[in-house]
């Protein structure tokens, strides 16, 4: 998405644009795949910060796509594994009828809540505009000074400290508590190691809404791939990037297996982390592009997941849109990278997308499309916890073991939740694991959201969209600025576009 969304920008600037995709459909991660009828969104399948969707529809000029929100309930939690009859939480989007069920919960935490939301919202207003929608590479020292009066608004312990402790000063209920961890993995952390900030996660949530555009995520992409091929922008599937040639400290262009396609600029939308592998040419570009790779092998990496898509034959009448299974008994443990199916826990945290609750084309009449995705370590932690044969690519035999282990837990789980037998009516199954990730989308690790958003990789302490030696050498997408996950990418996607356009003008 980073590189459609650059190339529309650019083009519509009166740049020549090629864009180059290894795979034979565009989209990267953002993808929907059909199978006998049912439809699965394998990459994205929640929608958030809707306004910025919009706003690329209407700088590129695409229309048609219907986003429609989740009502009246953006997720439904279920709690196992603490010794009773699995238990269910809602997140409302109504403010009054979450205060109810919390107050339910426990006594006080109503109020507690519209706190912890008042403070949520607050870091959504002074990070959106400020750290996510800026582009840092032209903050000044004056515009940070500018930004401290906005800033005394929120408590910066609230910000920095980790979300597990911050959520502990609002409720006692670990349920309660729970409903807003899980966000965590939308930027590869843990409740413990992600930053308070991301509490705005909840905000947009609750305040914004959570969407879903009908007829699959693959709408956003082809709207977009759609306008952007008939702007002009040359397209080639199936043409894989083989080496970024550098020549005297500035790119030439692209070498694909047909040869070289000659550039003034390259917009490298690969994952960034594994990107400096391919510069060749010049060789103090290549010392430093080598050097600059294996410091970023070194940086902390998000999540790999293994997806879980089933078709089934009926309507699971007790799954929502979006819902997430999470143990109730030693969260902190379920929270813990799973390298094999040893670290298996009975209840696993794990995520669930039932797309045809709110779109009836995801599925046959009367069946429901079932997506499910079970956090794994990514393949870095893998091997550094000493299970190699999930080391090379070809170590399918490790990750086998994993995905049938996790299959069983997964399933089990979903059949005590839903109070029927699940796995009986499976019509259709399709499995992705992580070595499928990196294979196919290019992912360091089989990371599935690209480098990690820790306090020091985050915001400024992200590399940046412009490679600071390589003149012509730019980034897009999920490890480079402003993050992962669309919203983000389509915002890194405007920055560096701009970028270009200020550097190199407008072209008529």
């Amino acid at each position: 998405m980073g590189g459609l969304c650059t190339a529309g920008l650019l083009k519509k600037n009166g740049f020549r644009v090629k864009l180059l995709e290894k795979n034979h459909e565009c989209g990267g991660r953002l993808s929907s795949e059909s199978i006998d009828g049912y439809r699965f969104d394998t990459g994205p399948s929640l929608l958030l910060f809707p306004r910025t969707y919009t706003e690329m529809f209407t700088s590129l000029g695409v229309v048609g796509i219907e986003l429609e929100e989740i009502q009246p309930a953006a997720y439904r939690l279920f709690y196992g594994g603490d010794g009773h009859a699995v238990d269910t939480l809602d997140l409302l989007v109504d403010e009054e009828q979450m205060v109810e069920q919390f107050e339910a919960r426990e006594k006080g935490a109503g109020q507690q809540y519209r706190g912890f939301l008042k403070m949520a919202r607050g870091a959504l207003d002074l990070g959106m505009p400020n750290f996510i929608e800026r582009d840092l590479s032209k903050v000044s020292a004056k515009s940070l000074v500018e930004l401290l009066p906005q800033a005394t608004k929120v408590n910066p312990l609230e910000l920095l400290g980790p979300l597990d402790l911050v959520l502990r000063r609002f409720f006692k209920s670990r349920k309660l508590r729970q409903m807003f961890t899980f966000q965590s993995l939308y930027v590869g952390l843990t409740p413990q190691t992600s930053p308070g900030v991301f509490s705005l996660l909840a905000a947009t949530e609750l305040t914004d809404g959570v969407y879903y555009p009908i007829g699959g995520f693959k709408t956003i992409r082809d709207g977009i791939e759609n306008v952007v091929r008939e702007m002009g922008v040359e397209v080639s599937t199936s043409t894989e990037a083989e080496g970024i040639v550098v020549d005297g400290g500035r790119v030439l262009g692209v070498r694909t297996a047909t040869g070289l396609v000659e550039a003034d600029i390259v917009v490298c939308n690969r994952d960034l982390a594994d990107s400096y592998a391919l510069v060749e040419g010049d060789p103090r570009a290549v010392a430093y592009a080598e050097a600059k790779h294996k410091k970023l092998g070194t940086r902390a990496y998000s999540s790999g997941v293994i997806s879980y898509l089933f078709g089934v034959d009926k309507k699971v009448e007790k799954l929502l849109h979006h819902n997430v299974f999470l143990n109730a008994s030693d969260p902190k443990k379920a929270w813990k990278p799973i390298t094999s199916s040893t670290d298996l826990l009975q209840y696993p945290n794990f995520y669930v997308h039932v797309p045809s609750k709110t779109d009836p084309t995801a599925a046959p009449e009367h069946h429901d499309s079932v997506m499910v995705l079970l956090p794994v370590a990514n393949l870095q932690h893998s091997i550094n916890t000493g299970n190699t044969a999930l080391e090379g690519v070809d170590g399918v035999d490790g990750m086998d073991e994993l995905v049938s282990a996790g299959r069983r837990v997964v399933i089990d789980f979903l059949t005590e939740a839903t109070g029927g037998a699940f796995e009986d009516h499976i019509v259709v199954e399709k499995v992705i694991d992580p070595i499928e990730w990196r294979r196919g989308y290019g992912l360091r690790y089989g990371a599935a959201f690209g480098l990690s958003h820790g306090l020091d990789q985050l915001s400024i302490f992200r590399p940046a969209a412009e490679d600071e030696k390589i003149e012509g050498l730019f980034f897009a997408g999920a490890s480079t600025r402003p993050g992962n996950g669309v919203p983000l990418v389509m915002i890194g996607a405007r920055q560096v576009a701009e970028s270009i356009i200020e550097r190199h003008g407008h072209h008529s």
